[in-house]
Parts: structure tokens; sequence; C-alpha cells
């Protein structure tokens, strides 16, 4: 028992340089919480309200020969408190978690991690850029990425979300036709 201790504290101690400075950990059995805060890339707190798209993924444990195993995904939204503090929770049950950082004005981050034994509890914190085209950023990016969890119900997002992100890109390009008329 002692061996397999030392063997999970070593194991922790050299996958530590594989994440992005940006990511810190807390050892563990299994990932559970991801918890951070969204900043502007300078360190300063987000001029604009923001959210994120959690998306979970989900093994089917079904393979097909010479293929790769096929996973379900479930996405929800977070939204951060008022300092850009955010954390949520890591379903036991998913193999990775894709996170999508929004906001009006700024370029969309995204990280990707996979569930990893002997990492407990990670901390992210999401630099966002302002973006200088965020007009053709977003026509062409941000929201083509959201309709698909408002028109893909494979998602299984809730019908509130689904709202929320409606009402979001209405707003946006109704800012985008206000430009174009002055």
């Amino acid at each position: 028992m002692r061996y397999f201790f030392y063997f999970i504290l070593l194991l922790t101690t050299f996958l530590g340089g594989c994440y992005p400075e940006s990511l810190n950990y807390k050892p563990g059995w299994g990932t559970r919480w991801i918890e951070g805060t969204m900043l502007e890339e300078n360190s300063n707190v987000l001029n604009t309200k923001g959210f994120i798209v959690v998306l979970e993924y989900y093994s089917n444990f079904i393979k097909f020969e010479n293929e790769s195993p096929l996973y379900a995904p479930k996405a929800r939204l977070v939204f951060p408190e008022k300092k850009g503090s955010f954390h949520i929770s890591f379903d036991l049950k998913a193999t990775a978690i894709d996170l999508a950082f929004v906001a009006s004005g700024y370029s969309l981050q995204r990280f990707r991690f996979r569930r990893q034994v002997g990492v407990g509890e990670l901390r992210y914190d999401a630099r966002l850029a302002r973006s200088e085209v965020w007009k053709n950023e977003f026509l062409l990016q941000t929201g083509p990425f959201l309709e698909n969890f408002i028109l893909e119900q494979r998602y299984k997002m809730p019908d509130s979300q689904q709202l929320f992100l409606g009402n979001w890109l209405d707003n946006e390009r109704k800012i985008f036709s206000e430009e174009k008329g002055n």
C-alpha cells in the first residue's frame, strides 16, 4: 500500500509539467471540480458579462472495428459571478470536458481536459483577448458555434439555456444592425 501511495505521488508530480501555465491542480483520485476566473488578457475583470459553455463527453462503450469509441456529448451553461469566478462540477461518469468561454467583444477561448487519475481539482484562469474584428469573428466563429447548441438536440441542453443563447445571439445581431444604420 505504501508503494502504491508513492507511485500516485510520483505520477502526479511527473504529470505536473504537462499542463499550460494558466492551469493549476490539486492531487486526488479523480477530477471533480474545475474552478477559476474569467479575466481580460491583462488580468483585469471583464467589462462585459460572459458565460461558459460546458460540454461533457460520456463514453458509450461502443467501438466499431478499426474505429474510435463513440462519445455522447451533453451541454450546459455556467454563468460566472460578478468578479468572473466560476465553479464547475465535472461529472464522474464523463470522460472529458470542453469549456468554451464567451463574452461580447472578446475572442472565443476553449479549454479541453480529459479525466486523469491523480488530478483532483483544477484551477484554470481564462484570459480572454479583446477582438478587434468582433463582428467578423462573431459571424464566422462564435455565432455558428453557439447556434449548434440550439439546433442540435443531441446536446440535451435545457430549454431555458437554449433560450438564453438565442436571446444573446439576437442582441449581438441587433447591435451590429444598429451600427450599420448609423
